[in-house]
């Protein structure tokens, strides 16, 4: 399920996740089977799967139920913050979240393969460094009201 990046090639995106005022994550439409496969899987065997205990490995990939509709999602551990709490990005959407161990369970190894959403950045712009970020969030706010839950079409630039 591994997607390959051509430079200057227009692809069609949903965008899913916006984090700041030039930088946002989107999923391929020829991905929309994929998402729908990976829910319904997820469904099926997070709930009934074990939570995790002891050291969590950055580079697996967990169930996660996400806190705004209780459905379960692939994630990725970022940082453990306590024994009992850990931010997670969603690969399948990009967003993050803080969740008790208790929320993420294993998942078996046919669902550890890579994310459906990819993170892009608007060519040309950047936040300048040092920059109070909450400066920008009307940015971002606008970024959203252009690319979320909408479709449009990207041409990559550069990796």
């Amino acid at each position: 399920m591994d997607e390959e990046v051509h430079y200057s090639k227009v692809e069609d995106v949903v965008g899913s996740h916006v984090e700041d005022a030039v930088t946002f994550w989107a999923q391929s439409i020829s991905r929309n089977n994929d998402i729908m496969k990976i829910g319904c899987s997820l469904s099926e065997v997070c709930p009934h799967a074990s939570s995790v205990f002891g050291n969590l490995d950055p580079k697996k990939i967990y169930g996660g139920l996400f806190s705004e509709d209780k459905c379960w999602y692939r994630c990725k551990v970022l940082k453990i913050i306590s024994d009992e709490k850990c931010l997670v990005r969603y690969i399948d959407y990009g967003n993050t979240e803080v969740l008790s161990r208790s929320d993420i369970a294993e998942i078996p190894l046919d669902l550890q393969f890579s994310s459906v959403a990819r993170k892009y950045r608007l060519w040309g712009l950047q936040i300048p460094s040092g920059q109070e970020v909450t400066q920008f969030d009307q940015g971002r706010i606008f970024l959203g009201s252009l690319i979320f839950e909408k479709q449009i079409k990207m041409r990559i630039k550069a990796a």
